[in-house]
């Protein structure tokens, strides 16, 4: 529970830096769409991180809402922990991505795997669509 202004302002702080960091990893890896994502003002509403056009849109068609939280999210990290230690011991030639499937009773499962591995899955789709479909996703 915040209590003070000034613990409030450290939160919105630190969840600010998470969508920047997105925001620019994105615009790194989509450079021809840079000028199209933002990253949101704290207490906006709406998503977190804006796709601002349909072509942006058609590369990153997902909706972001970024959460920083000191606790509380420990048995998600520890499952995506076991799917990295996993995905390290395999035998194999290929890139293994560690995912976490997870899921709350009431709730449908959910994927949760590393920033970068998702960047770098959905730029390899949207070159693919693009080299297939002239551009169109």
């Amino acid at each position: 529970m915040i209590t003070t202004t000034e613990e409030s302002n450290a939160r919105k702080e630190k969840g600010e830096t998470l969508q920047m960091d997105v925001a620019a990893k994105l615009k790194a890896a989509f450079p021809q769409y840079a000028k199209d994502i933002e990253s949101t003002p704290m207490s906006a509403h709406g998503e977190d991180i804006k796709i601002l056009s349909a072509e942006a849109r058609g590369a990153i068609p997902v909706s972001i809402e970024a959460k920083w939280k000191t606790s509380g999210l420990s048995n998600v990290y520890d499952a995506y922990q076991q799917a990295a230690r996993q995905a390290e011991a395999l035998p194999s030639v290929e890139q293994i991505t560690p995912v976490a499937v997870i899921q709350q009773k009431g709730y449908d499962p959910l994927i949760v795997m590393g920033l970068e591995d998702w960047i770098t899955l959905t730029k390899e789709l949207h070159e693919n669509s693009a080299n297939t479909s002239g551009g169109v996703i």
